[in-house]
């Protein structure tokens, strides 16, 4: 793979001079290449690290310079008391350019005061261990800020006991060039701090490590990837030329996902020993937005972290693109924080159980989570193709969206509010919505009959439920109802369609489509209506029909009611006030109350009246005549003599002459003779309708019953005859009453076959 080209980022160049006596320590670059990774342009920050690697071979290093003592000129006396020079120290420095939180001036600061010292064969030599950690020189510099590159110089001096003041002469320009920054920086500070313990350390002689870190952004949420490395070997004119193999180091760049790099690992991808080995890890960091739970979204904090993002951009910390974001990001929090205080005057509400104020403080509610919405998709279509966006803030847009959620969630009206603008705001963004979803979004925007009418008439939001309902419900209706609403209305109203509203009535009952409700129920009303005619009408005919089998019925009811009187008074005519007596009499007293009433009801004019009026009607005749038909068989089977004819004869005889029996007997004849001609008239009345013509069973029975009426008509003459013995006239008496009874229970009950028949 070629080495890779090192973009416009803040890379150390580094140049490392030595001069001992005209003769220099040089850097060789064996390798410099980036990780293979897109870094985009909101990777704005670097972060450079300086490793010394093999720092026991400075010995080597040190011995290969032809150091040696410089000889006076020609002609010039030679000092007396000036020692021999020697090396005393090696002073490592770094010196920063174009950084502009330093102001115009260039910064240099140590990094290693190494002391150098003679053996025993009087070769020099460092104690300097080969542990020594990396220097980190510059922690989240903003590359704007440097220009987008980094101009630092690394430089190697061999300090001799003649020049011991060059190094206090660095600190004090150094520290005059500080003195100019009219507003010092922390990292300022902690550069003169590590001045003062560079003194200290070479005033007791000791060695010297860089310590403090040039931090310009002490936020923490970064993402930190290794962009870059740069490899120096430190050689001098006589170090031999050494084969590098960079494979390994290359191999390393291209699969590296972690985002540092360590010592350790150096040492392994670089395989030489035998010299000292400068390494510049460079990385570049993404900047990290301040992330903020829901509960730490307050007016409070807004306004400090608004007055942090202000001062960040003044220092130049963030660039103009990140400023900006954080500003549209922070009218968002804002919003948020409005939603918040709306849920809280809510939550107030509903513990009170205040109506009217619940129902303003939902609509509230809905307003905001409805601007929280729309101002995300408001960003999204702003800083499309952004990668700072997508990358760093759509995160921080999305975690408050979600807390807003996990807000709605609380009860069941705030669940409903959430469900309510989800729609509105899909609706917005896509107004054509597939008929299978239909219900759901009407349901879902239905929810808005909880807000009160003035508040949906006079705010916008309120009017956009209102258009998109409209537009929805009658799409559902051309859709699910139209059809089915028509289909009712060409459905014929009677008795084998009366379940025709079923369906129709299912779907008005399980939607939320006002629309669609209301025209169905219409729909269903009408043919109702249509149904009730048509009842009424059934029922009409089949009151003439019970009245038809009901005169009768009143006639023999009234003979009968008459006959018990009699007997009654003959078997207690001194024991009326016994309680059995007086049980029996009451129970003849409400049967004739029962056929009078029937009688009257008769005479009553049923129309215009409704069909529950009709209906009722019929079903009080019937219940009337089976209530008086049930006290007769009661009476009759406590006392058979007192619905007997027997007994009123048989009393009879004892009082009057047998002249007289037979001419009761001739009354009991003319009686029978007016069953007889109802009968008739009923028979062939029956006999004529069609109904009866076009069913067998129907005619049969009318024939029958036309028999039995031959029949009654020869009893009838024969009661009539003189000629006959008291045993044969109570024989004919009671064949009569049978036959008499007999004959109008089964006209009664033709009569309802005829008209159930009528109904089919």
């Amino acid at each position: 793979m070629n080495t890779k080209s090192i973009a416009l980022i803040s890379l150390l160049w580094l140049t490392v001079s030595c001069a001992f006596a005209q003769r220099d320590i040089e850097p060789r670059l064996l390798y410099s290449d980036t990780a293979n990774f897109n870094f985009t342009g909101e990777w704005q920050y670097l972060t450079t690290d300086i490793f010394l690697l093999n720092g026991d071979k400075f010995s080597t290093l040190i011995n290969e310079l032809d150091f040696a003592r410089v000889e006076p000129k020609k002609n010039r006396r030679k000092k007396l008391g000036v020692e021999e020079e020697q090396l005393e120290y090696l002073f490592i420095t770094a010196s920063l350019k174009n950084v502009k939180f330093f102001g115009d001036n260039d910064i240099t600061y140590p990094l290693y005061n190494f002391q150098i010292s003679r053996d025993k064969d009087s070769k020099y030599q460092t104690f300097v261990s080969d542990n020594i950690d990396y220097v980190r020189i510059i922690d989240n510099l903003p590359l704007y800020s440097a220009r987008d590159y980094i101009d630092a110089e690394i430089r190697v001096r061999a300090i001799t006991n003649n020049d011991r003041d060059q190094m206090l002469a660095l600190v004090a320009s150094q520290l005059k060039n500080l003195s100019k920054i009219t507003t010092p920086t922390d990292a300022v500070m902690s550069i003169i701090g590590e001045f003062g313990n560079f003194i200290e350390a070479n005033t007791k002689k000791k060695e010297y490590r860089f310590s403090s870190t040039i931090r310009l952004f002490e936020q923490k949420n970064f993402d930190t990837r290794l962009h870059s490395i740069r490899l120096y070997l430190l050689t001098t004119a006589n170090t031999p030329q050494l084969e590098f193999n960079n494979t390994p180091l290359r191999q390393f760049l291209d699969t590296v996902t972690n985002g540092r790099i360590n010592r350790n690992q150096l040492r392994e991808l670089i395989n030489i020993r035998s010299y000292p080995v400068i390494v510049v890890a460079n990385y570049k960091s993404l900047y990290r937005t301040e992330q903020l739970t829901g509960d730490e979204v307050t007016f409070a904090n807004i306004e400090k972290r608004k007055l942090k993002v202000e001062n960040d951009f003044r220092q130049g910390l963030i660039n103009a693109e990140t400023y900006r974001q954080e500003k549209d990001l922070l009218n968002f929090l804002n919003l948020f924080a409005q939603l918040k205080n709306h849920l809280d005057v809510y939550n107030l509400n509903y513990r009170t159980g205040n109506n009217d104020a619940i129902s303003v403080s939902l609509f509230r509610v809905m307003q905001y989570f409805r601007q929280l919405q729309k101002a995300y998709e408001e960003m999204k279509f702003k800083y499309r193709g952004n990668n700072t966006f997508s990358t760093i803030f759509n995160r921080e847009y999305e975690s408050i969206l979600g807390f807003a959620s996990l807000y709605m969630d609380d009860d069941h009206n705030l669940k409903s509010i959430k469900n309510l603008v989800n729609t509105l705001v899909r609706l917005e963004a896509n107004p054509n919505v597939p008929n299978i979803d239909l219900e759901k979004f009407i349901t879902d925007l239905r929810f808005s009959n909880v807000f009160k009418p003035e508040l949906m008439n006079q705010n916008l939001e309120g009017q956009i439920i209102a258009n998109h309902l409209s537009r929805l419900e009658e799409q559902l209706y051309k859709w699910q109802f139209e059809s089915e609403v028509e289909k009712l209305r060409k459905t014929e109203a009677n008795s084998k369609n009366k379940t025709a509203t079923e369906n129709i009535l299912k779907l008005a009952r399980t939607t939320s489509c006002v629309v669609c409700r209301d025209r169905a129920l219409n729909a269903v009303t009408e043919f109702t209506q249509r149904l009730d005619t048509y009842y009424l009408k059934a029922e009409l005919q089949r009151y003439d029909s019970i009245a038809n089998a009901l005169q009768p019925w009143v006639f023999n009811r009234i003979e009968l009611i008459q006959l018990m009187q009699q007997n009654f008074k003959l078997l207690y005519p001194d024991n009326a006030n016994l309680e059995s007596a007086r049980f029996l009499n009451g129970k003849i007293s409400e049967i004739e109350c029962d056929v009078f009433n029937i009688r009257d009801f008769l005479k009553i004019d049923l129309s215009g009246k409704d069909l529950s009026m009709v209906k009722n009607f019929n079903e009080k005749l019937l219940a009337i005549q089976r209530q008086a038909d049930a006290n007769i068989d009661l009476i009759c089977k406590l006392r058979p003599e007192i619905c007997s004819r027997q007994q009123a004869a048989t009393q009879n005889m004892k009082n009057t002459e047998l002249s007289n029996l037979f001419t009761r007997s001739d009354s009991v004849a003319r009686q029978t003779e007016v069953f007889y001609s109802i009968f008739q008239f009923q028979l062939n009345r029956l006999t004529r309708l069609p109904e009866v013509a076009k069913n067998d069973e129907l005619r049969i029975e009318t024939e029958r019953l036309a028999h039995q009426l031959d029949e009654l008509k020869v009893a009838i003459s024969l009661l009539d005859g003189k000629n006959i013995t008291q045993e044969t006239y109570s024989k004919l008496v009671k064949q009569v009453n049978r036959q008499v009874k007999e004959i109008s229970d089964k006209l009664i009950t033709l009569n309802e076959k005829v008209s159930l028949s009528g109904n089919r």
